[in-house]
């Protein structure tokens, strides 16, 4: 992953939550609570992995994956949130969790169980807030997602993908209930991974990555799914 690609990662989250609230992140309007919504993820991902020893159960992890992936949304936002409350512009912030991110990808902690990432907010929190995104959780974190995807590049472009998806979910109704979440058949998450692949050059050398996943996404909903 390269520098530009790690800033463009903190920059899209910071415009998709500022879709919700405007005067995200220095000056927030609206409540967030991204450990908590992190914790609720990291549920679902085990519930992907067939934690449960007592009955029959087949993993499905390429959907286990797909909640590394929204975990990592949540996290860039508590790292810039918490480099705002410490002072630091949008900018500044976006500079310095971009740089968390690239030295993570860098570090390749061993994780032997996504428990740990339990453990690793505890290690980054402090009194004013118990658990954190810090150093010790994106090592963690973005360890994870290069096993689970193989490669930087392909963590940044399903990153991509997902905040595109998430953009699409929104405009076509996700909030007021309308939105189709089954794409002929299929989870909407499944046949964006789909279309990821079969216009990964373009996306990735686009001048504006999003707007080009954006618009492929966008497209087959309209074309495929909300007129069927």
């Amino acid at each position: 992953m390269t520098p530009t690609q790690a800033r463009q990662l903190v920059a899209m989250q910071i415009a998709f939550n500022q879709v919700i609230d405007p005067d995200y992140p220095e000056a927030p309007k609206v409540q967030r609570d991204d450990v908590k919504a992190i914790l609720v993820e990291l549920g679902e991902y085990f519930e992907h992995t067939a934690y449960k020893w007592w009955k029959k159960q087949e993993a499905d992890w390429s959907q286990a994956n797909m909640e590394l992936i929204d975990i990592l949304h949540f996290a860039i936002s508590d790292a810039v949130e918490h480099a705002c409350r410490k002072g630091q512009d949008t900018a500044s912030a976006t500079e310095s969790v971009a740089q968390l991110v690239l030295k993570s990808f860098a570090n390749e902690a061993n994780v032997r169980d996504g428990k740990e990432l339990v453990s690793a907010l505890a290690a980054d929190g402090n009194s004013q807030a118990p658990l954190a995104c810090g150093e010790v959780f994106f090592d963690k974190l973005l360890s994870m997602l290069v096993d689970a995807y193989g490669d930087a590049d392909t963590v940044y472009l399903t990153y991509i993908g997902k905040n595109a998806l998430n953009n699409l979910r929104q405009q076509r109704g996700y909030k007021q209930g309308t939105y189709v979440k089954m794409w002929g058949g299929e989870e909407d998450n499944e046949v964006m991974m789909r279309l990821l692949g079969e216009h990964q050059s373009a996306i990735i050398g686009a001048e504006q990555p999003l707007v080009h996943a954006q618009t492929v996404l966008l497209d087959h909903y309209d074309k495929n799914v909300a007129r069927a």
